[in-house]
């Protein structure tokens, strides 16, 4: 299946989350995460697999729609999301390893200076803080408030303040390193569209 597809599945998985508690429909999010499961595992598995899996899946969302288990599944998903994320900005801030926003302000042409690698590395420690806290407010609040309100905020709200400081920090940039060449936000999203993941989280 095809990236975009795959992208707009996973795009879909707050909104579901957010309608399974408003609706009462428990099996609702389960049911788009097994989709979403199944469609980054397409192409990786035979004809034979893929069927054997949608039927797995499809089973697991009927026995675990309306059980703890199954509540529990759907807590757990923005919390491990939200911690991979610190944990990889985290990871990148080693000694002997370069920060993950160094590497790919690098990678898209930004200058191999003193002040880039400053406000880089401190904009990777902001991202592992913020992300690093929403993983645990998630987890705190799965355990003491509503569904419906932990719904709004670990598949809504959150995701707002990670927009926001991706917002804000562009303009931030461009008044703290003004030597540094400007091209725009929408020719930035594109060159930031078009780098070469998987090496740079390679990186060191």
């Amino acid at each position: 299946m095809s990236t975009r597809l795959a992208a707009g599945v996973a795009l879909g998985y707050p909104v579901a989350v957010i309608a399974g508690s408003f609706l009462e429909m428990p099996r609702l999010p389960l049911a788009w995460l097994a989709l979403l499961i199944l469609v980054l595992a397409w192409k990786a598995l035979p004809v034979f697999g893929r069927a054997v899996m949608a039927l797995a899946l499809a089973m697991l969302v009927l026995l675990l729609g309306t059980e703890p288990a199954g509540k529990w599944l759907i807590y757990a998903v923005p919390v491990l999301i939200q911690g991979a994320l610190a944990w990889l900005f985290a990871r990148s801030l080693r000694p002997g390893s370069t920060p993950l926003i160094t590497r790919y302000a690098l990678a898209m042409g930004a200058s191999d200076s003193p002040p880039v690698h400053r406000y880089t590395q401190r904009l990777t420690v902001a991202w592992a803080l913020l992300c690093g806290g929403l993983a645990l407010l998630s987890a705190v609040l799965a355990a003491t408030v509503s569904t419906t309100t932990w719904a709004l905020f670990a598949n809504g709200i959150n995701y707002m303040f990670l927009a926001a400081l991706f917002m804000l920090e562009y303009p931030l940039r461009r008044r703290v390193l003004r030597d540094e060449p400007r091209a725009g936000f929408l020719p930035y999203l594109a060159a930031l569209a078009r780098a070469d993941h998987r090496r740079i989280l390679r990186q060191r």
